[in-house]
């Protein structure tokens, strides 16, 4: 990247998923730094209303796009190449989580979180990149992972997140052959990988247990235990957008978003180095 990113006033940047949540928050903070943000949301009227309230920060626009459907994410980009001019940093972001156990999820749901979180960043990435090389300016794509892509983590097992956990571990290997494949390249790639993060969803559902705490609806999903957890792990949208610019700019390829994600990915290290040792000492 040559420290191209150091600096992003008048970047083009799109973040799709950018409405809301964690895309939101990064989509703030590119507009701080003096960059031209276009953000894509699959509800034109939330995708209206974020515009309006972040076009006090700078220059942004949204767009209406379903990350799922290749035929919109042709005609999105094409759109904003030829209206906009070049793209100089997308954020893959648009995803969701939802609560899936291996043995309980039905071929259409499996199917839905993987379009959804995975096809989506295939699309914007197949889209995009070539285009990028095209110009042969230093560009750069951050696809955002989640802690779900490098453990289970400690403390989440009764959350039910299996085929979240899958298409997030389907992100971190896809971002990493795609770094290989563009080695040499003006595309450089990164994978941000947040824990819990207070997006509007995540603060809705505090609420509501805040609200009604001995509700066996929401006790069936959040034991007090794993509400405590998360509450003392997570950040605000901007903190972690903060840290997802800043990995950028370090020209970091993983960004985790908190400190403890370490201690997961150690302990799954150390259980395969035990592996290792039974099998091949």
């Amino acid at each position: 990247m040559r420290n191209s990113f150091k600096s992003l006033k008048n970047k083009n940047v799109l973040v799709t998923g950018g409405a809301r949540g964690i895309g939101k928050g990064i989509a703030k903070e590119c507009l701080k730094e003096g960059a031209r943000v276009f953000i894509t949301n699959l509800d034109e009227q939330v995708g209206r209303a974020t515009e309006k309230e972040l076009s006090v920060l700078g220059e942004i626009k949204s767009l209406q796009c379903d990350g799922t459907d290749r035929t919109q994410v042709e005609s999105m980009v094409d759109g904003l190449w030829k209206k906009e001019g070049p793209l100089d940093l997308v954020f893959s972001n648009s995803g969701s989580g939802n609560q899936h156990r291996v043995l309980e999820a039905n071929t259409d749901e499996i199917q839905k979180i993987f379009a959804t979180n995975f096809e989506s960043a295939v699309n914007i990435a197949q889209c995009c990149v070539p285009l990028m090389i095209r110009e042969q300016n230093d560009s750069h794509i951050m696809f955002t992972g989640s802690e779900h892509s490098v453990s289970l983590p400690k403390g989440n097992e009764s959350l039910g997140f299996a085929y979240y956990g899958v298409t997030k571990h389907a992100m971190l290997i896809m971002a990493e052959w795609l770094r290989h494949d563009l080695s040499g390249t003006n595309v450089s790639v990164s994978l941000l990988l947040p824990g819990p993060v207070l997006t509007e969803s995540v603060a809705n559902t505090f609420d509501m247990l805040a609200k009604e705490p001995e509700s066996p609806q929401f006790r069936a999903i959040f034991s007090e235990e794993v509400e405590s957890l998360l509450r003392e792990r997570a950040i605000t949208t901007e903190r972690c957008a903060e840290i997802a610019l800043k990995g950028l700019k370090e020209e970091l390829f993983y960004i985790p978003t908190q400190k403890y994600i370490f201690g997961d990915v150690e302990s799954r290290f150390n259980e395969m180095k035990t592996s290792f040792q039974v099998l091949f000492s």
